[in-house]
């Protein structure tokens, strides 16, 4: 099951993940709340707290291509030890989202996933900022 969740910034929307992601959570929940931002650019939180996968396959790779990842600038994933164990068996899960930063931060870290992610995002056009 997919849910929105607060994020209490404008520029991030957050969902939280438990169990398996059906394609109404996909159709349903995750792209009409993305296509709802209205912001040049924003953050995505994903927050995992059982995840089982996705069905129907295909709409991780769909989502890779929808026409509004170009607003996307950040993907935080944020989960515990069993998030961790099953990206070991996909490593290239979030491959593909080409230009996005994406890290991936433990379970207790929500509140450093938040920070990095409200921070200043890059505008359309330009590029982020280099190391200092």
């Amino acid at each position: 099951m997919l849910e929105q969740m607060e994020t209490g910034a404008e520029n991030v929307v957050g969902f939280r993940f438990d169990g398996e992601m059906t394609d109404d959570d996909y159709t349903g929940t995750l792209i009409p709340a993305l296509e709802e931002k209205t912001q040049p650019v924003f953050g995505v939180l994903f927050v995992i707290v059982d995840f089982h996968g996705w069905k129907p396959r295909g709409y991780w790779e769909a989502l890779k291509r929808w026409p509004g990842m170009g607003k996307v600038d950040r993907i935080a994933v944020v989960g515990g030890e069993k998030w961790e164990e099953w990206m070991n068996h996909l490593p290239g899960l979030f491959v593909g989202f080409v230009g996005i930063d994406v890290r991936y931060f433990t379970e207790g870290s929500l509140d450093d996933a938040l920070d990095w992610l409200r921070g200043p995002l890059a505008v359309e056009g330009t590029a982020p900022p280099g190391p200092g």
